[in-house]
C-alpha cells in the first residue's frame, strides 16, 4: 500500500512539474511578444540566434532567459552571440557543464559579478575594465553611464574569452 501511495505522489508531482514548465514556457513566450511590442526589438529572434549559436545547447528557456537579460542590460544581440560562443569554448576547455559555463558569462557580465567568472579563469577587475572602456570611448570613469558601466564588463569578459579559448573548438552538439 505504501509503494502504491508513495508512487501515486510521484506521478502527480511529475505532471504538477510538466505542467508548471509548460506554463513558464507560454509566460516566456507572451513576454517575448510584449517585449517586442513596446520596444521593437523581437526577443523571439534573438532567443533562437543564442540557440543556434549554442548549436542547440541552449533550451529555449534558458536562451529566452539569458535573451532577456541580455538586451535589458544593453548587450547587442551579436554579444549575446559571442558569449554563447564563448561558453562552448569554455565548456569544453575546462570540462564544465555547456549551461552553467554560459549562464555564468550571462550573470558575471551582467551583474559585474567577478566571483562567477573567475570559475571560468576569468578574472575581472571593475576599476581596471571601466577605466579602460571609458579611455576607449574618450570620456573619464566617473561619466560612464549603468549601460556603459555594462559594456565595460562585457567587454572584458569576452577579451578574456578570447585570450583564454579562442583557439578552442567548441563543444557540439551530437543530436542536432
Amino acid at each position: 500500500a505504501y509503494a502504491v501511495l508513495a508512487s501515486n505522489i510521484f506521478a502527480l508531482s511529475a505532471a504538477y512539474q510538466f505542467l508548471k514548465n509548460a506554463a513558464d514556457v507560454k509566460i516566456l513566450e507572451k513576454s517575448q511578444v510584449d517585449f517586442a511590442q513596446n520596444t521593437g526589438t523581437a526577443l523571439g529572434v534573438v532567443t533562437q540566434e543564442l540557440r543556434e549559436a549554442s548549436d542547440g545547447l541552449l533550451g529555449f528557456q534558458a536562451a529566452s532567459q539569458a535573451a532577456a537579460i541580455g538586451m535589458a542590460k544593453g548587450f547587442s544581440p551579436k554579444q549575446l552571440n559571442d558569449l554563447a560562443e564563448g561558453a562552448r569554448k569554455a565548456s569544453t576547455a575546462l570540462g564544465r557543464d555547456f549551461e552553467d559555463s554560459f549562464d555564468r558569462l550571462i550573470r558575471g557580465a551582467s551583474k559585474a559579478e567577478p566571483e562567477l567568472l573567475d570559475e571560468l579563469g576569468i578574472t575581472l577587475r571593475l576599476e581596471k575594465a571601466t577605466e579602460d572602456y571609458a579611455r576607449a570611448i574618450g570620456k573619464n570613469r566617473d561619466e560612464l553611464t549603468a549601460t556603459q558601466r555594462s559594456q565595460a564588463v562585457l567587454i572584458e569578459t569576452q577579451k578574456q574569452l578570447n585570450d583564454l579559448f579562442g583557439g578552442v573548438e567548441g563543444a557540439t552538439n551530437p543530436f542536432v
